[in-house]
């Protein structure tokens, strides 16, 4: 017993005891402050486990470096043997005055221990809806990549002119555009900028340099198209943005029937004159095509359709469906049928109506299934599986299918935009954050604009998201992304800014919802810009849905209001849908309320506290 003793003894003449204890302390406070750093910063979850698992290593070598040495005034030393006498006098000590120090150092274990198990835990709660984006495969990882830190050539394609006789073809100009894009975009070592970027600029007079900034892009790919009966000619040009100069260019004169020869060759010359390898497995080939030209042409006018959004998504399923009919075996059709099934439920008017919702998911993921047998890697379709998944509210599967959707494809616009708004429906609203910049790196259309926007706005960079969301609607003034409108007067609430509310609002009334008899009335009780008027019923506010009726009224303090007019809008709504909005941060008051936990239960998302964004950064993505 007497050599037990005699050790503790020299451990606290050493100081180890001190040692421990101060650094158990100090590391527990060290893991507290990295956490909000981590949020402050965008850092990866990963960067919590790094600062535990360095202080646990550290702990032990600390404790080895207070055995062996000691603080002077002479400097470090090696420590000294004790003298004479001195272990038998801490022996000698009463317990009051030798248990403090191992108490001591016992509590520092125990925070330091405390303060690893929460490490753990917060990696745990992070991963319950999925993987993180740097726990996905390489691949993807690299999509995450700035496109200004990307090595690879940058290139986009301009809309193809239609050429025709007639000028009458230019949905099929246009469907060869994008189906020469889509033809690069497999090429991995090109990064290819989305269509929705170069379509929405068609109109624009502008040199190959300032292409080139306005896309942020090295090389630019532009011709024309003309269709006369059975035969087709396709003239193509890559060019230098730094320069204007011309790279290649070259015409083909084909039948028809050979339309998916010259998509592959205009590809395979494009990668020569860039020095890339085309990344093709033996056998591999960089189209899929049809042998029936109906169902082609069918399925160019589908995608045309699907551009337009609105009415043109109903009847894109239409012409989707026709092409299937015609050759039952094209994957593309099959992923075009079910991405634009996907989409009825927002651009119909089925709402309320679970038994149509049930419908048309149902019919999309049986496309898309049937779109990933013919064609594994068919990225549309695992994109529209993910959104079937995701507006089921079955958020493991609905993950799985986008991150498969962004291994196939890691520019895969389409999927990061999908992918972020899925993150944020779940509470992940960094990682949504992240994705949503990527989705804009590749393609600053209104439609991305108005993902990215909201997801800032809702989750607390305010001016941030109001100012993606005002330049969605300077690029698209007549409200063909109508939400940009109805997302951004919550903003102005936010900040305050009751006039630029009150535009926002009637020009959404007027452009996207049409003004009937509500808008009288509304004038009524609302009569001019500004503040709401004392003592208004905001329950009673004529043309707000439940649903906005609850977002004022959170916005307002009006905290039980906001929980009644936000279960109302739920009320009668099919198990389907958004649920985006569920974790705005305005919400934050009524989050606990049992009735807003069971609520979120139905939707399998319990419990989930939001991974809220740091405050605003002073420019936006």
């Amino acid at each position: 017993m007497k050599s037990y003793q005699e050790f503790f003894a020299e451990l606290k003449r050493r100081h180890v005891f001190r040692v421990a204890a101060v650094y158990g302390i100090v590391s527990f406070g060290l893991i507290q402050f990295a956490e909000p750093l981590a949020q402050a910063l965008l850092l990866p979850d990963v960067f919590l486990t790094y600062v535990a698992a360095i202080l646990l290593l550290g702990f032990p070598l600390a404790l080895v470096l207070a055995w062996a040495f000691e603080v002077t005034p002479d400097g470090v030393r090696k420590t000294a043997d004790a003298a004479p006498g001195v272990i038998e006098e801490i022996l000698a000590q009463p317990a009051s005055k030798r248990w403090p120090a191992g108490l001591m150092a016992l509590v520092g274990v125990i925070a330091l221990i405390a303060g690893a198990v929460w490490v753990g835990r917060q990696t745990v709660s992070t991963s319950q809806t999925g993987a993180a984006p740097e726990d996905v495969p390489g691949t993807i990882r690299l999509a995450y990549v700035a496109p200004a830190d990307d090595p690879r050539p940058s290139i986009a394609v301009l809309p193809f002119a239609d050429m025709s006789p007639d000028r009458d073809q230019e949905y099929f100009s246009d469907g060869m555009t994008e189906e020469i894009l889509n033809v690069l975009a497999k090429i991995r070592e090109l990064r290819v900028a989305a269509r929705t970027s170069t379509f929405a600029l068609r109109n624009r007079e502008l040199t190959a340099t300032q292409w080139g900034d306005t896309l942020q892009v090295s090389y630019l790919v532009e011709g024309s198209v003309r269709k006369s009966g059975d035969m087709v000619r396709i003239t193509a040009q890559l060019i230098d943005t730094a320069n204007g100069s011309h790279l290649w260019s070259d015409n083909f004169d084909r039948p028809l029937a050979n339309v998916f020869q010259i998509q592959s060759e205009i590809a395979e010359r494009i990668a020569d004159a860039l020095a890339v390898p085309l990344g093709l497995d033996e056998g591999g080939s960089l189209t899929t095509p049809t042998a029936d030209l109906q169902a082609y042409d069918l399925y160019l006018a589908g995608r045309n359709q699907m551009r337009r959004r609105g009415e043109g998504v109903s009847e894109a399923v239409t012409l989707f469906e026709a092409a299937i009919a015609r050759d039952s075996t094209w994957a593309p059709a099959w992923a075009g049928l079910a991405e634009s099934r996907s989409l009825v439920p927002y651009y119909g008017d089925v709402a309320g109506d679970s038994a149509s919702w049930a419908e048309h998911l149902g019919a999309a993921e049986v496309a898309a299934r049937r779109a990933l047998e013919l064609d594994p890697d068919n990225a549309s379709a695992l994109v529209a599986l993910g959104s079937v998944h995701r507006d089921s509210w079955q958020w493991e599967a609905a993950e799985d299918a986008y991150l498969g959707a962004l291994a196939v494809d890691p520019d895969n616009v389409e999927a990061y935009q999908q992918y972020a708004e899925f993150l944020f429906y779940v509470g992940r609203q960094r990682e949504a954050y992240e994705a949503a910049k990527r989705a804009l790196a590749l393609d600053r259309s209104p439609i991305r604009l108005n993902a990215a926007g909201y997801i800032a706005l809702y989750g607390g960079r305010t001016s941030e998201g109001i100012a993606l969301l005002e330049e969605g609607i300077r690029v698209d003034p007549e409200c063909g992304v109508g939400s940009l409108r109805s997302n951004v007067r919550w903003g102005y609430v936010d900040l305050g800014r009751w006039e630029d509310w009150w535009d926002a609002h009637f020009e959404f009334i007027r452009q996207c919802g049409g003004l009937g008899e509500a808008f009288d009335e509304l004038l009524a009780v609302w009569p001019a810009p500004g503040p709401p008027p004392e003592n208004l019923d905001i329950g009673e506010l004529p043309w707000l849905q439940s649903h906005s009726k609850s977002m004022l009224a959170a916005r307002l303090g009006q905290h039980e209001l906001g929980l009644e007019k936000r279960l109302e809008s739920y009320a009668g709504a099919p198990p389907y849908g958004n649920s985006g909005s569920l974790f705005d941060r305005v919400l934050d008051p009524i989050r606990g309320d049992p009735r807003f936990q069971e609520l979120l239960s139905r939707r399998g998302l319990a419990g989930i506290v939001p991974d809220r964004l740091p405050a605003d950064s002073a420019s936006a993505p």
